[in-house]
């Protein structure tokens, strides 16, 4: 059923747009700072470290995606989608759960008001192929910071990797 906002059918916008869309990939600013935690014009990866057998919850395993001033990405921006990610490294063989977590507060607020997504990755860590994987997340507003976390087996599993998004005015 179309959902009409201004005279804009947002629904076939939508599918259309994140069919045609702008995709921009990133990795990790250097130095993070309390607002700007990516940057587009970068070869280094962001990092998640897994807790044992459990989500990472030691100072600075998650990965900082976003701050507050990193969106809009485009004049008029208003929502982005997390799309693709490139693993370009991880320390275990073992099987990674991923979440992508959401937020205007903390990390732990965004998380306990269930505002995340998850998804899972498996590879050898010896193996040299690397391709992009799809990965999906809800549209969020822009100005809100995003964070990566990882479990794994292993306490203390790495995996580094660079994030595509694509930002849409609706």
């Amino acid at each position: 059923m179309p959902v009409f906002i201004n005279g804009r059918d947002i629904h076939a916008e939508y599918a259309e747009e994140h069919l045609h869309n702008r995709e921009r990939w990133y990795g990790k600013r250097s130095p993070q700072t309390a607002t700007q935690w990516s940057d587009g014009a970068t070869l280094l990866p962001y990092r998640c470290i897994s807790g044992n057998n459990t989500w990472g919850a030691d100072p600075d395993d998650e990965a900082q995606l976003f701050g507050t001033a990193d969106t809009p990405i485009f004049v008029g921006g208003k929502t982005l989608d997390f799309h693709r990610i490139l693993v370009l490294a991880n320390s275990s063989n073992s099987v990674y759960r991923l979440r992508i977590i959401w937020g205007t507060g903390t990390m732990a607020d965004a998380i306990a008001a269930g505002d995340w997504s998850s998804f899972m990755f498996i590879r050898d860590s010896t193996s040299t192929q690397r391709k992009i994987m799809d990965m999906m997340s809800p549209k969020i507003l822009t100005t809100t910071k995003i964070w990566m976390q990882c479990w794994n087996a292993t306490d203390n599993a790495t995996i580094d990797f660079f994030i595509g998004v694509h930002e849409y005015d609706f």
